[in-house]
């Protein structure tokens, strides 16, 4: 066995992490900033492929500053092998993940999609396509930090492609590459990215890949379809705009794909909106540190939160000529959101913590670093604002902005003190300030009176009859009349109403509370359409008389354009419909056919046009 050498140009060499035929990767101490890093050796015999891939990535990550892409450090050449110096990410790859999970819930996959993705806008920006993204090649850290890793054939207009690709030579793990990028790897843009990353999705929500088996003709001829099964047939508890973020990337033809990775970015925020970030951050750090698995809370979006207070064009100034902008730091998170977040801390219930009113209950608050060692107390001042809630008697401070680490929060209310211990991650991480919710002790639970309304939230007809709402416990569906409901603890209900989607809420009733109003907007259980078409004519289709169908999006009703290219699936309220189809086959002979649908709840109705024949023919 080779034996380790205690350093490697400047760096102190730790350990040997892997060694094989084209070379060595081992672990090592930075000289200056004095944290581990990764040092990649590349064999002496390596093709002249190969040593142009490894300094391609150097080449391109030396340029690159990016939270949610692997630092590169150094690049150099000694004696006759080439090295690079890389961040050390301690945690495991979303392929190591799947390996022992099989597959993850929608919030931590919707998590790691989101951080590939601004990874992905960065790169784009920089006009680099990364083209081999992959499990493999994200990376999770114990802290539930995500990374991309890998731009050994990433292509970049900086960059020349002759030593890694020739004209129509492909370029890409196989099971993850867009059909496109099977045709010609040296021509692909952003899309094929995208494409990946929709086919990773996919892979995380359902434990297998759309197109499974080795590199063959028949898998190329399968991605170039676009035939795969559906993810929630596969998984039923994937998520329903998941599954169309899905679809949408992973279109053969990339000029229907997601616009790009930003709009790919709010697509995600939106669905993660209903999750606390923090949590699924932690579950993360929990998936890769082997810990039990914490509980996702689900909250609610209320239109009354406080908005965070902006800078454009100037700084506000408070008072007195004092700078809001100066007295919460505003300005670091704006010049380095790499390095500083934005965290805002809310006092609930301020009311509970004993009889007193007035001025006697403003909450009063320090900030101390959170070292390990000596908690040093920070300067900043928190200063409180009283919501005008209508409730309880709740604070929320001014934004501040801080370096990202670990603190301690302080409050005391009323003589009660609440010690409160966070992670503040940089602004980049997040796009949004990290909220710190504290409350005093409260009193004695009071019994809770439950008011139900139910209505049809496309029509507005009450179903108070038809619905029925359960308080869930311990798995089990318990009557509201039969469950003895107390204040002051975190309720889940469900509310069921035959052709109706369920609807649960999971709320906490503060000790105060005891009235509670649960009111229901239900929607129809969807009929899935799915227009499949075959040969090579051309067509057009309309239904109920129109090139636009209205579609179940996210509970609303929307216009989507009938525009399948193989297969395309419509989630359509339930009812009647005439689908009619007209078109000319590849001899220029016109045809024109029609077909009378009525869609029950629930349906799965699938349709087959052939587009040579004209015929229209119902599958099931």
């Amino acid at each position: 066995m080779a034996r380790l050498p205690e350093s490697i140009d400047k760096y102190r060499v730790e350990s040997l992490i892997a060694s094989g035929g084209m070379g060595q990767v081992y672990k090592a101490e930075h000289p200056t900033l004095k944290r581990p890093v990764i040092i990649k050796k590349l064999s002496l015999g390596s093709t002249a492929t190969l040593t142009e891939r490894f300094r391609r990535e150097a080449r391109i990550l030396m340029d690159f500053r990016n939270d949610h892409i692997v630092d590169v450090h150094d690049h150099f050449v000694k004696g006759r092998s080439n090295y690079i110096v890389m961040e050390f990410v301690d945690g495991i790859s979303v392929k190591d993940l799947l390996e022992t999970q099989r597959y993850i819930d929608n919030a931590s996959a919707a998590y790691i999609a989101l951080y590939t993705a601004r990874a992905l806008s960065y790169a784009h920006g920089k006009s680099v396509i990364h083209r081999d993204i992959k499990p493999g090649n994200i990376l999770i850290s114990r802290d539930g930090d995500i990374k991309l890793a890998d731009f050994g054939i990433a292509s970049s207009r900086e960059s020349s492609d002759e030593t890694l690709t020739s004209e129509g030579m492909t370029l890409g793990t196989p099971s993850y590459m867009a059909p496109e990028q099977f045709r010609n790897s040296r021509e692909v843009d952003y899309r094929a990215d995208l494409y990946s990353l929709g086919v990773m999705l996919y892979e995380m929500l359902t434990g297998r890949k759309p197109y499974g088996g080795g590199f063959s003709p028949e898998l190329i001829q399968q991605i170039q379809k676009g035939k795969y099964p559906r993810p929630r047939k596969l998984n039923p508890a994937i998520s329903r705009p998941l599954e169309r973020i899905i679809r949408k990337l992973i279109r053969p033809n990339e000029r229907r794909r997601v616009k790009d990775a930003r709009q790919l970015e709010k697509r995600l925020e939106r669905f993660l909106r209903q999750y606390y970030p923090d949590q699924i951050r932690n579950r993360l750090a929990a998936f890769v540190q082997g810990r039990d698995l914490p509980h996702l809370t689900v909250r609610k979006q209320q239109p009354g939160i406080i908005r965070t207070i902006g800078i454009a064009g100037g700084v506000l100034v408070l008072g007195g000529g004092i700078s809001l902008a100066l007295l919460t730091n505003m300005h670091n998170r704006v010049l380095f959101p790499s390095n500083y977040g934005q965290v805002r801390f809310v006092l609930e219930n301020a009311d509970t913590a004993g009889e007193r009113s007035g001025s006697e209950l403003y909450p009063e608050s320090s900030i101390f670093q959170d070292d390990d060692e000596q908690i040093p107390r920070l300067p900043q001042r928190i200063i409180y604002r009283e919501n005008d809630t209508g409730g309880g008697k709740s604070f929320s401070s001014l934004p501040l902005v801080l370096p990202k680490g670990r603190y301690r929060l302080k409050t005391t209310v009323n003589g009660q003190v609440i010690w409160k211990s966070f992670y503040l991650p940089p602004w980049n991480n997040r796009k949004e300030e990290l909220r710190i919710f504290s409350a005093p002790l409260a009193p004695a639970p009071r019994p809770v009176r439950v008011e139900t309304i139910a209505r049809n939230a496309l029509t507005g007809r009450n179903l108070d009859g038809l619905a029925r709402f359960t308080l869930v416990r311990g798995g089990r569906e318990l009557p509201l009349d039969d469950a003895r409901l107390l204040s002051g603890d975190v309720r889940h209900f469900r509310v069921n109403a035959p052709g109706y989607l369920s609807q649960d809420f999971v709320l906490r009733l503060d000790v105060a509370q005891d009235r509670l109003t649960l009111a229901a907007d239900l929607i129809p259980v969807p009929s899935q359409l799915s227009i499949e078409l075959r040969g090579e004519g051309a067509y057009r289709i309309r239904i109920n008389g129109s090139s636009r169908i209205s579609t179940i999006d996210d509970g609303a009703v929307v216009k989507s354009d009938i525009v399948p290219e193989s297969r395309e699936e419509y989630a359509v309220l339930p009812g009647r419909y005439l689908l009619e189809a007209s078109g000319a086959d590849s001899e220029g002979n016109s045809w024109e056919e029609a077909l009378s649908l009525e869609l029950e709840s629930g349906a799965d109705i699938r349709v087959e046009i052939d587009t040579e024949s004209g015929r229209i023919r119902l599958l099931r």
